[in-house]
């Protein structure tokens, strides 16, 4: 019976270092990619979340945080669902990522797409960007109280155009016109595949106003084809917008900005997330993400994986209660 418990002790601590072994093992696995990386730009070319995939991609490259390719590839389509549908077929794939914005948690509220933020990983956010309202260079409108007050008399009375009518660009500019009295379930409203379409349609005299990010106008604005009536930011940006007013300023009480961040499917290992993380971290530190930040005018916010997360789900909340507010859920 002695000798029976004394082999059945060395057999108990063998299995225990078998598998104190995995553990550490599985604490130390590393990852990198071992093929070309595709990076998904969820709208067409010119918009903000495709201009953020190239410089991402170019500012990746130029200072070798990674060594495999990192290839950028448009998914026009469905608010953002058509790139969303690729990356889910990619489960534990670390080699496709997507730019993620708003839509993927506005689309699942309004029932357009089945998949929410929660089925997929996000990695991180890598910047912030504001809104503005703008209107051709021609247009009669001159400030945005004037709009205002045009769309309390009459709120089909000018066209608006967006990329998603539940996405941030809209649902901000949708807001602040509940809050300035307008009736916005009579808003007279354009979708289009980006916001670089929307733009296009805007200078086109296709559409009366457009709610975008401000990178998106900016090239616009410097070349005398646009004005920017009103900034959804907290105070006045520098440069081209010192001049543009913020919603507060002209009595309506509205921030906003949005996120872009690094998506990858669901089921990554840690190792996976881990080193995704730390490209990205290294990405927003260095000198050539700076200077596109300033020029683009985002700003330059990174938040891990577990932050960023916690950030969706709790955007996830507002922007729900914010489109049945809106009329556009119920």
């Amino acid at each position: 019976m002695k000798m029976r418990w004394s082999s059945m002790f060395r057999a108990a601590c063998c299995l225990f270092l078998v598998m104190g072994g995995n553990v550490l093992a599985a604490e130390r696995e590393t990852w990198k990619p071992t093929r070309p990386v595709m990076l998904i730009a969820p709208n067409a070319p010119g918009g903000t979340s495709d201009r953020t995939a190239r410089e991402m991609q170019r500012v990746i490259h130029a200072n070798r945080l990674v060594e495999a390719t990192v290839v950028v590839v448009n998914r026009p389509g469905g608010s953002g669902t058509v790139a969303l549908n690729q990356l889910v077929t990619h489960p534990g794939d670390a080699h496709v990522l997507m730019i993620g914005t708003g839509n993927i948690i506005s689309n699942h509220i309004t029932g357009l797409s089945s998949h929410s933020h929660r089925d997929f990983t996000t990695l991180a956010i890598v910047m912030e960007d504001h809104y503005g309202v703008n209107v051709r260079t021609g247009s009669q409108l001159q400030t945005a109280r004037e709009m205002l007050d045009r769309l309390r008399k009459t709120p089909d009375a000018l066209v608006l155009g967006t990329s998603s009518p539940s996405g941030a660009n809209f649902t901000t500019l949708a807001t602040a016109l509940k809050r300035g009295g307008v009736e916005v379930k009579r808003l007279k409203v354009v979708n289009f595949a980006g916001g670089g379409q929307s733009t296009m349609a805007l200078l086109g005299g296709h559409i009366d106003v457009v709610s975008t990010g401000l990178s998106n106008m900016a090239d616009h604005l410097q070349q005398g084809k646009m004005r920017t009536l009103v900034i959804s930011a907290p105070s006045r940006r520098p440069g081209i917008f010192s001049n543009v007013p913020t919603w507060k300023e002209i009595g309506v009480d509205m921030t906003a900005s949005t996120w872009r961040a690094v998506m990858a499917p669901k089921d990554l290992r840690p190792a996976q997330v881990a080193y995704w993380e730390g490209v990205l971290r290294k990405l927003v530190q260095t000198e050539d993400w700076k200077k596109e930040v300033a020029e683009n005018y985002w700003e330059n916010t990174y938040l891990p994986a577990v932050e960023a997360r916690r950030r969706l789900d709790q955007e996830y909340a507002e922007t729900r209660q914010i489109l049945i507010e809106l009329g556009i859920v119920k």
